[in-house]
């Protein structure tokens, strides 16, 4: 992952996902647009076992001496997969709305955790 691509703040949201050994930050909306790179690796993981898939919604407020700054929401993998695949179907329009709706609750609606939930969650994959 590059930290450039988040200082460039060509977008604000990402979707980072990771599963070992490899990781990956993608344009949010990319992600929605079916059959896209961002959209086949965010749902490759539906169903599979063998260790948890990591994913974060990014959001990047600004960028202050060249790094990043924004908010980080843990979020539980098979429900957001479930989510890409149902509204990746939609026509654009339906889809930028729901996107719009998404980003709203992921930056206003984040539920705020400790440190331990947080390598908890790293280490596992599962949001409690």
């Amino acid at each position: 992952m590059s930290i450039a691509r988040l200082c460039r703040q060509e977008h604000t949201d990402f979707l980072f996902l990771a599963r070992t050994p490899w990781c990956w930050l993608f344009e949010f909306s990319a992600v929605y647009e079916s059959g896209s790179y961002a959209n086949l690796c965010a749902l490759a993981y539906q169903g599979v076992p063998a260790g948890p898939v990591i994913t974060l919604f990014l959001h990047i407020d600004k960028t202050v001496e060249g790094r990043p700054w924004g908010s980080a929401t843990l979020l539980d993998y098979p429900t957001a997969a479930q989510d890409t695949a149902i509204f990746s179907a939609l026509s654009p329009a339906q889809r930028e709305r729901h996107i719009r709706l998404m980003v709203r609750r992921y930056t206003r609606n984040a539920r705020y955790c400790s440190v331990r939930e947080v390598i908890e969650y790293l280490k596992t994959g599962e949001v409690r």
